[in-house]
């Protein structure tokens, strides 16, 4: 696969102060504007924006001849982009974000220390409480998985991103949401409709369930309003799940044990899912209505109407 990493998003708020705050909050490392895991610093950085919003996506390819094949694709389609300097960026002209990919090497965040777990015929752990109980501090995300967005033009910003930029299609849910990949996780990128271009969630990899569970109790517990749904293991994507919402209204996901794709022709993608069989196989059977209906869309909508006309 030319594509092999999701590199980071920028996003736009009306009072990035408070992100900073928040993101130093959970355990991100980094600062004024910019946080990331400890071993991808820099994945996720902030603007000030009149409304919440997604500016830009940075997507990690091989070399520049994968920058040159991109270019022949977009030209394929009349799409306009500018590339030079050791990277391609893109004015996605339907959705006013940016799309920047350039050559990276591959990279993936080291394996953290394995659990003693006791189970069936297999007990592990002897004498010892469980570690997710004396560990002094919550376990922090490791690095931003994927970027959920909506948008009124579904099937031309898959055409996009996958004819044009190279993503792979992993599953379809209802012929309307489309989980797309450039690396080997499930999906890094999920399109799905919406009123307007807008972000609808972002998602940070933890550990494990342990991991999971026990840094977003922490934070519902401080924060009571920001609990979504979860726990739960989504059917698409195999992975564990708990949603919450950032400060700035937009939701986020702390993620574990993703389906990995390492052979795309191996990988039978599913575009028969049904939309009420596609959420969850534990915890909420379906995903709450304010996940397509975010409490602020309508701010959303006029902010974006308002600065794209």
């Amino acid at each position: 696969m030319a594509l092999h990493r999701l590199l980071g998003m920028k996003i736009g708020v009306p009072a990035p102060a408070r992100l900073d705050s928040f993101y130093r909050e959970i355990g991100l490392e980094g600062g004024e504007g910019c946080w990331g895991g400890a071993a991808l610093p820099g994945q996720i950085r902030i603007c000030e924006s009149p409304y919440r919003q997604l500016r830009e996506l940075r997507v990690g390819c091989e070399d520049e001849a994968d920058l040159s094949a991109i270019a022949r694709r977009l030209d394929g389609l009349g799409v306009s982009y500018r590339h030079g300097g050791g990277a391609l960026r893109l004015a996605d002209p339907l959705n006013h974000w940016t799309v920047v990919v350039e050559p990276v090497e591959p990279l993936d965040v080291a394996a953290p220390p394995r659990r003693a777990l006791n189970r069936p015929g297999e007990r592990l752990r002897r004498g010892e409480r469980a570690e997710v109980i004396v560990e002094s501090r919550p376990r922090p995300p490791r690095r931003l998985g994927h970027v959920v967005v909506g948008t009124p033009e579904v099937a031309k910003t898959v055409r996009l991103f996958v004819d044009g930029l190279g993503f792979r299609v992993s599953d379809v849910v209802a012929g309307m949401a489309f989980f797309t990949r450039c690396s080997s996780d499930h999906h890094n990128l999920l399109i799905q409709p919406g009123p307007v271009p807008y972000l609808n969630h972002y998602a940070l990899e933890h550990d494990d369930i342990d991991a999971v569970a026990r840094a977003a109790s922490l934070y519902v517990r401080a924060h009571t309003d920001a609990h979504v749904d979860g726990p739960g293991r989504h059917t698409i994507g195999g992975n564990v799940f708990w949603y919450m919402r950032d400060p700035s209204g937009t939701f986020f996901e702390y993620f574990t044990d993703m389906d990995a794709i390492v052979d795309d022709d191996a990988w039978q993608a599913r575009d028969d899912w049904a939309l009420e069989d596609s959420w969850s196989i534990w915890g909420s059977k379906d995903a709450p209505e304010v996940l397509f209906q975010p409490g602020d869309i309508e701010e959303v909508i006029a902010g974006y109407r308002k600065e794209n006309g």
